[in-house]
């Protein structure tokens, strides 16, 4: 099976200071918009969402307010979920459900900045997301990862940088970046990060946050007592060495570096990305060295991630009953641009329903998943893909709704 992750080329700048160019045709991949004040104010340039994101590939994480797979389940299809999640005292009124002491079961969204059209601030920690197709969801912080609504974001306005409160938002209006943009402070990290699993190529976040070449790696060298730091545009290759990393520079000088996140197991993770294909974070256990690459030039753009649909699929049943039709995963996941997630060996894997073709589950905690590029993985520990999964309902053309335990689908065709 081949678990390497080939994403397709593409390029992003930073948000910082532009520039205006014409003899170059940039990569419009980082999140622009008009932000719209209560006062009736208006900002528009590039944006740096409150959770660090900067990208039209970058992930909002939020949880839904409003939930419509409940009322297809009967009361005793309820009661076998609750007994599932070891919940005994529960008032199934809405919002009781979903303010129960186990977060993973909530109806959490995951999406790419690239599938919002606007966000509309309502709240202290709650907004109303609008996509590109004209659907609108209301939806709140997610307690697992509050820092994406109801936080500080930060608008690039005409050469200088405004910190927007969220209390002082009204609406945040997405759309193309000008053509004539262009950054100044730096080019985005691409090469080709090799794991216990194989190769992933594509643009990278170091430790989840660091993402341009005039990003710095620290740690101290053995036997030296001073930090050492290194930007990356200097270092052409990272290796892992127990605990340690072994970097070469540009210049073919090695250094052993250790004692920070940077350079050890504590770093948070090594993301390697596409806007459209999804995401890969490699822990630490299952990296074995990257080497960074020139970037390529083109790319995707804000209008290349298409009008999300409804997920339409085909349940084949384990006594062989199929149904085809508008389908709830996991009694969550209802459009195509929304993200499964799994996990195997070190890598966590977030990946567009779009581009899955086939979900086969087998036994325990586990999924295969088949990709339409042709590629396999086989994914488990996430809901989505364990029998932790809440199952599927599916709506036939006949108007009926089908409910699918986990543990009675033998796969499932979008």
């Amino acid at each position: 099976m081949c678990l390497g992750f080939f994403f397709r080329s593409v390029g992003f700048m930073m948000l910082c200071f532009f520039l205006p160019s014409a003899s170059l045709a940039q990569y419009q991949g980082f999140i622009y918009g008009k932000v719209t004040l209560k006062n009736k104010r208006t900002y528009t340039g590039p944006i740096k969402w409150s959770a660090d994101q900067r990208l039209w590939s970058d992930v909002l994480v939020v949880r839904k307010t409003t939930h419509n797979a409940w009322r297809y389940l009967s009361g005793p299809q309820r009661k076998r979920l609750l007994r599932a999640g070891d919940e005994k005292e529960l008032d199934w009124k809405f919002m009781s459900l979903w303010k129960d002491k186990n977060p993973k079961r909530k109806a959490e969204i995951l999406c790419r900045f690239g599938d919002i059209r606007m966000i509309h601030v309502n709240g202290e920690e709650e907004a109303q997301i609008y996509f590109k197709n004209g659907e609108k969801l209301r939806v709140a912080a997610e307690e697992r990862d509050s820092r994406h609504l109801g936080r500080s974001i930060v608008v690039y306005y005409k050469g200088d940088s405004h910190t927007i409160h969220w209390d002082e938002i009204g609406s945040v209006e997405f759309s193309e970046m000008p053509r004539d943009m262009r950054a100044a402070n730096g080019e985005p990290l691409y090469g080709t990060v090799y794991t216990t699993k194989g190769a992933i190529t594509g643009f990278i976040q170091w430790d989840k946050y660091k993402y341009l070449d005039s990003h710095q790696l620290t740690g101290k060298i053995e036997g030296e007592g001073a930090l050492k730091r290194y930007a990356f545009q200097r270092i052409r290759q990272i290796e892992k060495d127990d605990n340690a990393a072994k970097i070469t520079l540009a210049d073919g000088k090695q250094y052993r570096l250790n004692g920070t996140r940077d350079v050890g197991a504590s770093i948070r993770g090594i993301v390697v990305m596409h806007p459209i294909l999804g995401r890969v974070v490699v822990e630490w256990k299952a990296f074995e060295s990257v080497k960074f690459t020139e970037q390529p030039e083109e790319g995707l753009s804000y209008r290349d991630y298409v009008k999300p649909k409804r997920l339409q699929a085909e349940v084949l049943a384990k006594d062989n009953m199929k149904v085809k039709g508008v389908c709830i995963f996991d009694l969550d996941e209802e459009w195509d641009m929304e993200l499964l997630e799994g996990r195997r060996d070190g890598l966590h894997y977030q990946i567009p329903f779009r581009e899955i073709r086939k979900l086969v589950p087998q036994q325990g905690r586990y999924t295969k998943v088949l990709l339409h590029n042709g590629k396999t993985y086989l994914l488990g520990w996430e809901n989505d893909v364990s029998d932790k999964n809440w199952g599927v309902i599916i709506r036939a053309a006949n108007g009926d709704y089908n409910y699918f335990t986990w543990d009675k689908i033998k796969e499932i065709t979008f």
